[in-house]
């Protein structure tokens, strides 16, 4: 549901007027999961490859995967949610009741059935995540003053084999949605040498 603004502010909400410096991500290629929950306490500890040697390693809770490069990974924002129109609303102006989730939708390329039927299990659990660009710079969800937290997604999918055929290799789609409203919590790490070499435990 779309935030109801009553009583609305005295006062415009103050907004950077000076030109920002642009944000791109750029391609993902990787991604990192963990239980829902789970964060690192600050951006300079999720930039050392000692962090996430010990969460790659770890064996309760707090294990983080990492997931095989991923092809033509994209994610979409939700469309608006709405109501009415015509003769339902005043005016024929539809009521905005909020947005549809992001969609991150992506295929991972002539991997073995055997390391995909193991990502595939992920589907039973309650998971985060938190995306590699061809930098190597992690793009995660800011939670509190500076912690460092993967997105929620729901509706994790992994798909059986494709075999395109001559011209084409074979692949797995990968998909899941992030819930509406947590893209707005977005950051970018600096650029590590280590994220897209982590190897999973």
């Amino acid at each position: 549901m779309l935030t109801t603004c009553c009583p609305v502010p005295t006062v415009l909400a103050s907004v950077v007027t000076a030109v920002p410096c642009p944000e791109n991500f750029g391609q993902i290629q990787k991604l990192v999961f963990w239980r829902s929950g789970n964060t690192i306490g600050s951006v300079a500890t999720a930039e050392l490859e000692g962090t996430w040697t010990v969460l790659l390693a770890a064996t309760g809770d707090t294990k983080a995967l990492v997931s095989p490069f991923v092809a033509g990974a994209s994610i979409t924002p939700g469309e608006v949610r709405q109501y009415g129109g015509g003769n339902d609303t005043i005016d024929g102006i539809p009521i905005i009741m909020g947005s549809e989730p992001s969609v991150f939708e992506g295929r991972m390329l002539q991997y073995s059935q055997e390391t995909i039927s193991k990502l595939r299990a992920l589907a039973c659990e309650d998971l985060e995540v938190i995306f590699i660009n061809e930098n190597g710079e992690f793009g995660y969800r800011l939670s509190g003053t500076d912690d460092v937290a993967g997105f929620p997604i729901k509706g994790f999918f992994v798909s059986d084999m494709a075999v395109p055929g001559y011209a084409e290799p074979s692949y797995n789609s990968i998909r899941f949605m992030i819930p509406a409203g947590n893209m707005g919590y977005w950051k970018t790490s600096s650029v590590t040498d280590f994220a897209l070499t982590m190897l999973n435990s």
